[in-house]
């Protein structure tokens, strides 16, 4: 009796197993990722500048080169995207960032740190355009647009959660935040090896980004995808200047503590979360283009409200109010990126690339003009960029609409 007992307990664990599907395992390893990235991204800038004394300028450059390594492999390495297999080419990725960031505390050395720093966000690369390819694979419209809903907000949990912890374990020792990206980048990887060996689900799948299993479906593509990729990479300029910048400002101008910080990014994070969930209950925004014109617009006024706010509370509620047009300008780009495509590994590692550039020009240019003129300059590039941006997006959309 015991041994039939233990026998349908296994039979239903193996039908439940067989059950489990790609999103039962994109959704935790993108709040894992999420999550050891913000903690990594925030602690690395008071790490670099309590063990280092480094200027705001030469953090601004490390922060880019990352963001730089990770541009690089995005656009490199799309013929691999699309022949891996997705969970292969992200148990690769968590385990080299999880190298890397140990390797950043072993060597104690600001060359090494940019070095293995350039590494980590090589192997980044590996991870974000497959898994959101995989996602994204065989569905379009408003499932897309829900399975892209699900995506972000899960990985927003991980932003959310991800400052506040980088600022609370920072003000216990500086290098605790990078311990913490380290574990959560070696639990992503056991977990997604885990699935691979024990789920059938995810073991059978062989879905590739190029869609090689299949005959490769006619590219139906939208045109809106352009002006969604300019405005893509002027959003997250400003949130390079938010994440890297910001920091510094608010520690050494405004006096804020290291948890004060933490705080007010985790405000902003999220009203990002609660951005993408209410994007992925519409579809209005679908295929049109001037909310996304309109976003970039407000956007430009905010920036002035991090540098010029009269008191905290002006402060977090500018940093609340970006935090729904970050997510608006990931969320264009993530759709009409990926709607009608056919080889959606290669428009994700374009997104991808984009954000990246984005993060780039505002860590490395934002820390520039912070250390040699003011966060005032700051704002003021942001919001030249921003109207530039919205300029190529009317041109853009004007000629789409002739079309």
């Amino acid at each position: 009796m015991r041994y039939r007992f233990i026998s349908q307990q296994q039979q239903f664990l193996r039908v439940l197993s067989a059950g489990i599907g790609k999103t039962a395992v994109i959704l935790p390893a993108a709040f894992v990722a999420e999550a050891g990235l913000g903690m990594l991204t925030l602690g690395m800038v008071f790490y670099m500048r309590e063990e280092f004394l480094l200027s705001p300028a030469l953090i601004g450059w490390i922060a880019a080169t990352w963001q730089g390594c990770y541009v690089l492999g995005c656009l490199t390495m799309r013929p691999a995207f699309e022949t891996l297999l997705p969970r292969y080419s992200m148990i690769f990725s968590s385990a080299g960032m999880g190298v890397a960031v140990t390797a950043i505390l072993l060597s104690r050395s600001v060359a090494a740190t940019f070095l293995f720093y350039g590494l980590f966000g090589f192997c980044l690369s590996f991870f974000w355009p497959p898994l959101m390819s995989w996602l994204s694979l065989g569905i379009e419209g408003k499932q897309l647009g829900r399975a892209m809903t699900r995506l972000t907000f899960v990985g927003n949990i991980g932003i959310i959660i991800s400052p506040f912890a980088a600022g609370a374990l920072s003000s216990l020792a500086p290098r605790y935040p990078l311990y913490g990206a380290a574990s959560l980048f070696a639990a992503n990887c056991l977990l997604l090896i885990g699935a691979a060996l024990v789920l059938p689900g995810i073991r059978s799948d062989k879905q590739r980004g190029g869609s090689r299993e299949e005959p490769e479906q006619p590219d139906r593509s939208t045109a809106l995808r352009f002006p969604a990729w300019i405005g893509l990479f002027a959003t997250y300029a400003v949130l390079g200047v938010v994440i890297t910048v910001f920091p510094m400002y608010a520690r050494d101008d405004l006096g804020l503590s290291k948890s004060a910080i933490g705080a007010l990014l985790l405000c902003r994070a999220f009203c990002t979360a609660v951005g993408y969930l209410f994007l992925g209950r519409m579809s209005l925004w679908h295929f049109r283009p001037f909310p996304m014109t309109a976003g970039l617009a407000l956007l430009a006024v905010l920036v002035f409200g991090i540098s010029g706010a009269p008191s905290l509370p002006v402060l977090a509620l500018s940093l609340a109010l970006i935090g729904p047009l970050i997510s608006l300008g990931f969320s264009y780009s993530f759709f009409h990126g990926a709607s009608g495509a056919s080889r959606r590994a290669t428009r994700m590692a374009i997104h991808e690339a984009l954000l990246a550039s984005g993060l780039i020009t505002g860590s490395a240019v934002g820390g520039q003009l912070y250390q040699n003129c003011s966060m005032t300059a700051v704002s003021v590039f942001c919001a030249a960029l921003i109207a530039a941006a919205i300029a190529i997006q009317v041109l853009l959309v004007r000629r789409w609409r002739r079309q």
